[in-house]
């Protein structure tokens, strides 16, 4: 009797830089999932409804990627907190054959953010607990699962300030995202009614009425003539980068922050790196916080490259490792441990999976693929 394969994938626009295979296909091995294949499918917000349409019972899950997250939501149904409370998915179970006619067929999760606070946590350990301010840079949808990251990290920790850097309004006063991260805050507090609010401790109840804990920080433009940066941000000519920057806020927030994570596509953040690295110098700072740039191509950053010299620098690998890690655990959960002898790797079913084990040839097959 021939086994049956089952198939997964990554989809996006671009996506051909995706290194989704490489973790996935390595869990499988690690698994035993021997009839198990994953693949990177390049798929525009158009054509998603189609291709999911288009698919056969083998096909067990998909991971969702730019600009996809958003656009899968009226597919399917949300199934974890933060797919619901953040409208955004970046995965998706068949719990049985895909069919639109019944969503509930297709369950949405959320993996980003539990991505964002492990790669944190593993590379701060219990650092991560002193933490009491946070910048997010962008405004988008790894932004909101920044958010939620941050959320949940202050729930153990001394966090008490967030400051978003962003893209103005089309106003031109208020900055993108933060009226929305504001919001998130407080839903949180209303669905945890127990849970620890982002803000000052030493707040009086008059200031808490109007007190937001997240405040925005315009993105500061730069003159295009610093823009052109080389392989090597060291051999840029900066003598006047800080003079033609249209605000330092943003670079002092940097700065001041225990926690920096960068949502910003490659090279948006090129500008900011040029900046803070003459700011470093003219201000002689010795030490910086932890960034975490969701970015890895190009590997690393420029931001990234800076910010190794002063603190610790957590590349956007890590977090793809960590939300990968729990995308295999809810994609083959059903296969795993199904009682159906037909569809079964049976010697899996025995026992939990040694998930530190399936994390440590993830993270071999990552490295030896960058």
């Amino acid at each position: 009797m021939v086994e049956k394969c089952y198939n997964c994938a990554v989809l996006g626009n671009p996506i051909s830089h995706s290194l989704s295979p490489v973790l996935h296909n390595a869990a499988y091995k690690a698994l035993g999932l021997n009839n198990w294949h994953y693949s990177k499918e390049k798929v525009s917000e158009e054509d998603l409804k189609d291709f999911i349409a288009n698919l056969d019972d083998s096909w067990k899950g998909l991971s969702l990627t730019m600009p996809l997250k958003k656009t899968i939501m009226s597919l399917g149904v949300a199934c974890d907190y933060w797919s619901k409370t953040l409208g955004v998915a970046n995965t998706a179970v068949f719990s049985k054959k895909p069919c639109l006619e019944n969503p509930e067929t297709i369950e949405l999760c959320n993996t980003d953010v539990n991505g964002i606070v492990v790669a944190l946590i593993h590379s701060l350990k219990s650092q991560i607990l002193n933490a009491k301010s946070a910048v997010i840079i962008g405004s988008g949808n790894t932004a909101s699962s920044a958010m939620a990251a941050l959320i949940e990290i202050a729930q153990g920790s001394k966090l008490s300030k967030v400051s978003v850097i962003a893209r103005l309004q089309s106003d031109g006063k208020t900055v993108k995202g933060v009226s929305r991260f504001n919001d998130l805050v407080d839903k949180y507090k209303l669905d945890f009614p127990n849970s620890r609010r982002i803000e000052s401790s030493n707040l009086n109840f008059k200031d808490k009425r109007d007190y937001e804990p997240v405040c925005g920080i315009e993105f500061p433009t730069i003159d295009p003539e610093f823009m052109k940066i080389s392989q090597d941000i060291e051999k840029c000519d900066k003598s006047h980068i800080l003079e033609s920057i249209s605000s330092m806020d943003a670079i002092e927030a940097i700065v001041n922050a225990d926690i920096v994570i960068s949502t910003v596509p490659a090279h948006v953040a090129d500008g900011l790196a040029l900046a803070l690295c003459e700011y470093c110098q003219e201000k002689s700072i010795k030490h910086l916080g932890a960034l975490l740039d969701v970015v890895y191509d190009p590997r690393p950053s420029q931001m990234l490259k800076v910010w190794r010299k002063y603190g610790i620098g957590i590349g956007g690998e890590e977090m793809l490792l960590y939300q990968a890690l729990d995308q295999v655990k809810l994609m083959t959960f059903d296969y795993r441990y199904a009682s159906d002898d037909s569809c079964i790797n049976k010697h899996q079913s025995d026992k939990a999976p040694d998930y530190d084990y399936i994390r440590s040839c993830m993270e071999k097959a990552l490295q030896e693929a960058l």
